[in-house]
């Protein structure tokens, strides 16, 4: 009887300590969540701001921004693996000569895709230049369509009748958004047909260096900080030339450092950090709260540019935002299969 007694006591007590790793859990999950919809919705607010923001400060060389941006991922992706993944200098020279210069193939390999980010960043300001916040994020989900588009050409991929039809939810979302501010737009300072331009190129450039990059890194397994420095080896010496042929004069006249201000040095550190702290804080969240994430960025960026850009949205604009916040949802679902049944037997039916 006793011991019978103290086996239903003691369940009573590991209680809390199961508890605690759900909490931990539950606060990863949701911290990933605020923390991307504050990135989603701060980039583009960020960039807009700092190119519409009166005074000297909207002034700086965007391409020289985007160099230095670079020079802070090097840097932030060397002291990562000197600290936490090396261990000593030592450690880390021989972790670069194993994986990058050892390895020249595969480092060549990732030229491409360091291009590409090269153009998508120097686009990105191009984009914030001459288009709103609002429309911005909303031109800047065609990365799904982009992403699909090549991952169907390149990696032979299958698209299911429901993502097929995201992609043309989203389209429709995109294009009735965008005519709906053509005319507020065209009245401000901006050139719209340029800013939906350099958008689309935002896209094209993201889609194809993703899949790129998962065509030729499937199953590698080098880490996160190192591939981040394969790109930068590529993309400075890129930026670096971009510079010369196009701000080589400005930069002569001006420095590099001319309408460097708080605005601008904050949109340096979010290239520089933004798509690294998104990696790291991706694998805490689903796809749900991904997508959710995304959604929530839409509508932030929408209402905030309202007292911050005097943007005033109308009925077709809200209801291409509304397209395009269906399409994400409707893209990641996917439809439960149907359970199997197992055939029955003649001789199970006749003993019933």
């Amino acid at each position: 009887m006793a011991e019978k007694e103290q086996l239903l006591t003691e369940p009573k007590d590991p209680a809390p300590v199961s508890a605690a790793p759900a909490e931990h859990g539950a606060l990863l999950k949701y911290g990933s969540l605020a923390f991307l919809i504050v990135q989603n919705s701060s980039h583009v607010l960020l960039l807009r701001y700092s190119r519409v923001i009166p005074g000297d400060c909207r002034e700086y060389v965007t391409s020289v921004a985007v160099l230095f941006a670079e020079f802070l991922k090097l840097a932030f992706c060397l002291v990562v693996l000197l600290l936490f993944v090396c261990q000593g200098p030592c450690a880390l020279i021989e972790r670069l000569r194993t994986d990058i210069w050892n390895r020249k193939w595969d480092t060549l390999k990732v030229s491409i895709p360091a291009l590409c980010y090269t153009v998508q960043n120097n686009l990105q300001f191009v984009a914030a230049s001459h288009l709103g916040a609002a429309l911005l994020q909303l031109l800047y989900q065609t990365k799904t369509l982009s992403t699909a588009v090549f991952g169907v050409v390149i990696l032979r991929k299958t698209l299911r009748c429901n993502q097929w039809c995201a992609l043309s939810v989203l389209v429709a979302g995109v294009v009735l958004a965008q005519g709906s501010q053509r005319a507020s737009t065209a009245a401000s300072s901006g050139n719209v047909m340029l800013g939906v331009c350099a958008a689309i190129g935002v896209s094209v450039c993201s889609g194809f260096a993703s899949v790129y990059l998962e065509k030729i890194l499937k199953g590698d397994k080098t880490s996160l900080w190192v591939r981040n420095v394969q790109l930068c080896i590529f993309s400075i010496p890129l930026q670096c030339l971009a510079i010369y042929q196009r701000d080589y004069d400005k930069v002569l006249a001006k420095g590099m450092f001319h309408g460097f201000c708080i605005s601008t040095w904050l949109v340096v550190c979010m290239f520089a950090f933004g798509g690294l702290l998104v990696a790291v804080v991706i694998r805490f969240a689903d796809n749900n709260l991904k997508n959710l994430a995304m959604a929530v960025a839409i509508i932030v960026s929408c209402i905030a540019s309202v007292p911050l850009f005097d943007f005033k949205p109308n009925e077709i604009f809200a209801a291409g935002a509304f397209l395009v916040i269906c399409s994400i949802f409707l893209y990641a679902w996917q439809p439960k299969q149907a359970t199997p049944y197992l055939p029955v037997s003649a001789t199970e039916t006749a003993s019933k």
